[in-house]
């Protein structure tokens, strides 16, 4: 079983490519992509500490202040936050099935 650590290095990779990360979540569509992932790995029992998240963000060159952000929003959904998706995407839920298939991952 791979670690939750894995996990979220995989959906960073995957959220980074298609959010332009020198504007964050500024636009409506990254915001919701955002949202829709840590959702569905919320759902999935995945571990979405701030801390995690931002450093995950740094290594992929997200901007400090938009990092936070991001970290910020996934620390509220792991904490069982409720969070408007006013853009829905469909995109978290396929895109996490995606990444716990590739891992091994039930």
């Amino acid at each position: 079983m791979q670690s939750d650590h894995e996990v979220i290095e995989r959906a960073m990779d995957i959220l980074t490519s298609v959010v332009n990360v020198s504007t964050g979540l500024s636009h409506p569509l990254d915001e919701a992509r955002a949202k829709e992932l840590f959702r569905a790995l919320h759902r999935r029992s995945v571990d979405l500490g701030y801390q995690e998240i931002h450093d995950q963000a740094i290594k992929r060159s997200w901007p400090e202040r938009h990092a936070a952000a991001l970290a910020k929003l996934a620390e509220k959904i792991g904490n069982g936050g409720a969070v408007r998706i006013r853009h829905p995407r469909d995109w978290g839920e396929p895109t996490v099935d995606r990444i716990f298939s590739e891992l091994g991952r039930a």
